[in-house]
């Protein structure tokens, strides 16, 4: 039944109920579909004569009167319609001696199947009152884990029947385990952030861990909190990274990895952290003068600038102090800009100062390099860590001879920015370069009262590969690494293999070996110490290079691309910091070089607990509502994200209901906007229901209203001009409408041949009607 037949009904049926008799005088029969005309003439003849034996003569003759009426009416009806037939008769009159009689009748929507007949002080309106309400409902439930709701969609009523909110803790506002909120993250782009700055859409590095290789896990979930720090420290090489006690780290141990809270960590375990880092690099465009893209020569004009430069409105200032140095960037900065690079010696100061003369070089570094700050504050530049290698090698190169040394037994870099070592620190891992940072206070130095940050590779592959991909500028700067690395060792406590001794062993003698054929490293076998790399396979891969299946197993360990790395202090402190945090896709990430845990796993099965005890409450509910619920025709289930999906999995409704849904959404919203969203998504299962068809009427209306204004109406004046004019394709009337303008108004359609439909407030667009005066129309053509 349509708005439109339901309006006339309850029209018909509230005039009814306004009728007072003044005794038991007004007559209500129901006729049943299929019942005989003649039978209940018959029977309200029967019914004339024994109303003249009521003692109180105006009902009397009131009663006889209306039976008289109601059987001359049932005559020119003549035989019962196909639904059946209800007849009142009596009284209306309002003043005592003066009465009039009226008869009223209507043939229901649906089949009566009631046969009544009954004299009272009020007509008896409550079988036609049924047809009224909707015979069929479907079932409501929108779910996530904050907000649960259970609602009933009744013909165009949208009815919510219970709302519940759950105790699952937000990681938002709870805050789980963190790190401290300047731990650097590496990001799939190559770009080096501070997790505090992190969020969805950003995509971070995380490690496969059967093969050792680096995935691209997009972020899900950031969240900020206040804790207490531990402070972590490892042995060779030396990283450092700060969390709350209870972020779980990768941890391994003779059995594989395993996870552990900072609060369980021990001096001498080892945390994991990979060997090299691939990004998804790419050229970046430059634009300036000659330069298209980011290169090598543009990129170490940069790494140079951000160790000895500064620039203020009009030019760039290099200080250095190797008059080498000095030269050679000159000629450097010459050829790149074709400018005359000037050069003066300070003696005052005991340097050199270079001075770049170019106002659209310095505005062009303002504003395309707005990492290049003064010397505390700076970064890397986001252009030079998102190109590839080659490129981010000609910035470390710059970095390096404005910074860099070479002492007697390491290669270093120092600086009094902690962020910038950081992000050198992980930069160099796509080289895979290994440095271990540290930490001073350099307030005995006369010209800084700053703390000073280190960067120191010492294993002897990493200066290898520093050499091969990198280098200085000067010859005199290589020929002192070529002595750093020719002192060397192959010993190597940077580089060790993953595998624990005792696994290995187990390898090597499935495959027929035994631990005597490898004499010069049996307490590696007992895990009594560790192996570098290179000792592992001149110890034991060259002893068994002939068998190739067993190689290539012992191949795969060596090549794996992950490093147990070992902690050697664990500080705490009572004090708070601010931290944050990330939910990744892949469960870990890079930070501070080391790989971590972001699943919370103590406080997600705290959650999960909830949820499940969340889950049953709504669970509950929808059975109690739902169960005994004889016209229920389906259910629609809705919410933001999994949860929906989750909660069916599991028995929390009765499988008897389970069946009957029907439809699960996708849903923005809970409440009752995520109700009245549920409804709206779900039209291609509701299509036929009332509803859907008001719904697309007025969607149709407000769609022409945004886009072709002329081809709509709205407001009482506006629309029956238009009416009058023919205009009027469809007629849009509120239910609110007056009856005696709502019978105008259909008449004024009827006349022009415009379709009719009546529009109730129950639906979002059924109220924005209301709102906009009640009266609308969708034109055949546009009205001036």
């Amino acid at each position: 039944m349509d708005t439109k037949i339901k309006l006339k009904l309850r029209r018909f049926v509230n005039k009814l109920d306004s009728i007072r008799g003044r005794h038991t005088e007004l007559v209500s029969v129901y006729i049943p579909a299929g019942y005989e005309m003649t039978k209940i003439i018959s029977h309200l003849a029967q019914e004339q004569g024994t109303a003249t034996n009521i003692k109180d003569k105006q009902t009397r003759n009131n009663v006889i009167s209306s039976l008289e009426k109601m059987i001359r009416h049932l005559r020119v009806i003549g035989r019962t319609p196909k639904n059946g037939f209800a007849i009142f008769a009596g009284n209306t009159s309002k003043k005592e001696g003066q009465p009039n009689i009226e008869v009223f009748s209507v043939e229901p929507p649906e089949k009566l199947n009631i046969r009544t007949y009954r004299c009272d002080q009020s007509f008896l309106t409550e079988h036609l009152k049924q047809f009224m309400e909707y015979k069929e409902v479907y079932g409501l439930i929108v779910i996530d884990r904050r907000e649960g709701n259970i609602g009933l969609l009744k013909g165009t009523n949208i009815v919510k029947l219970a709302g519940f909110t759950s105790n699952v803790p937000g990681k938002t506002t709870k805050g789980g385990q963190c790190l401290s909120k300047d731990s650097v993250v590496q990001i799939n782009d190559g770009c080096l952030e501070k997790i505090k700055k992190l969020h969805n859409p950003y995509v971070v590095k995380s490690i496969e861990f059967e093969k050792g290789k680096l995935l691209d896990s997009p972020v899900i979930d950031k969240w900020d909190t206040t804790k207490k720090v531990y402070k972590i420290i490892t042995q060779t090489p030396r990283l450092e990274i700060e969390s709350s006690p209870d972020h779980v780290f990768f941890v391994r141990n003779e059995k594989g990895i395993i996870e552990k809270s900072a609060d369980e960590l021990k001096e001498g375990d080892f945390l994991i952290m990979p060997e090299k880092i691939d990004v998804n690099s790419k050229l970046q465009k430059l634009n300036f003068k000659d330069f298209k893209y980011l290169d090598q020569k543009f990129a170490q004009f940069l790494g140079y600038f951000i160790g000895d430069g500064n620039f203020d409105n009009n030019r760039l200032n290099f200080s250095e102090g190797d008059e080498e140095l000095v030269k050679y960037y000159k000629l450097f900065f010459d050829e790149l800009f074709s400018l005359d690079t000037k050069v003066k010696f300070r003696e005052s100061k005991n340097f050199y100062q270079s001075r770049i003369h170019s106002k659209e070089l310095v505005d062009f570094l303002k504003e395309n390099f707005k990492e290049l700050k003064k010397s505390g504050n700076s970064e890397i530049p986001r252009a030079v860590l998102k190109s590839n290698n080659e490129v981010l090698a000609g910035f470390i190169r710059g970095f390096f001879d404005a910074e860099g040394y070479c002492a007697p037994e390491e290669l270093s870099l120092g600086v009094n920015n902690k962020f910038l070592i950081k992000q050198l620190q992980m930069a160099l891992l796509r080289f895979s370069i290994i440095g271990s940072f540290s930490e001073y206070d350099n307030k005995q130095n006369k010209y800084s009262d700053n703390f000073r940050y280190t960067l120191r590779i010492t294993d002897i592959e990493s200066l290898k590969n520093f050499k091969e991909f990198i280098g200085f500028s000067l010859e005199r700067k290589n020929k002192k690494l070529d002595d750093l690395i020719n002192k060397r060792t192959n010993r190597n406590n940077v580089r060790q293999i993953f595998n624990s001794g005792k696994n290995i062993r187990r390898v090597l003698e499935n495959h027929g070996y035994l631990k005597e054929n490898f004499p010069s490293v049996s307490h590696f076998f007992y895990n009594r110490r560790e192996m570098g790399k290179s000792v592992f396979e001149k110890s034991i891969i060259e002893q068994i290079k002939d068998d190739k299946k067993i190689y290539c197993k012992l191949k795969e360990f060596l090549n794996y691309n992950l490093l147990p790395v070992k902690i050697k202090k664990i500080e705490s402190s009572d004090n708070e910091i601010e931290m944050s945090d990330i939910s990744v896709k892949n469960q870990n990430f890079i930070a501070n070089c080391v790989l971590v845990h972001n699943s919370q796993q103590r406080y997600a099965r705290l959650r999960d607990i909830a949820a499940a005890e969340f889950f049953k409450r709504v669970g509950d509910a929808a059975n109690k509502e739902f169960l005994e619920m004889k016209n229920l025709k389906g259910i629609l289930v809705g919410g933001p994200g999994p949860t929906k999906e989750d909660f069916l999995r599991k028995d929390y409704i009765n499988n008897n209901l389970k069946l009957k849904v029907i439809a699960v959404k996708d849903l923005g919203y809970t409440g009752s906007f995520g109700l009245n969203e549920l409804v709206d998504k779900s039209q291609d299962i509701l299509a036929n229901e009332v509803i859907i068809e008001e719904k697309k009427i007025m969607q149709e209306f407000f769609q022409k209203l945004a886009t072709e204004s002329d081809k709509v109406s709205y407001g009482k004046d506006e629309v029956k001009k238009a009416l009058e004019m023919g205009a009027v394709k469809t007629l849009l009337l509120s239910e609110t409408v007056n009856d005696r303008i709502m019978e105008e108004f259909e008449k004024l359609a009827e006349a022009s041949g415009s379709e009719i439909n009546i529009i109730s407030i129950e639906t979002r667009e059924g109220s924005q009607l209301k709102d906009l005066g009640e009266i609308a129309a969708i034109l055949r053509f546009p009205v001036y």
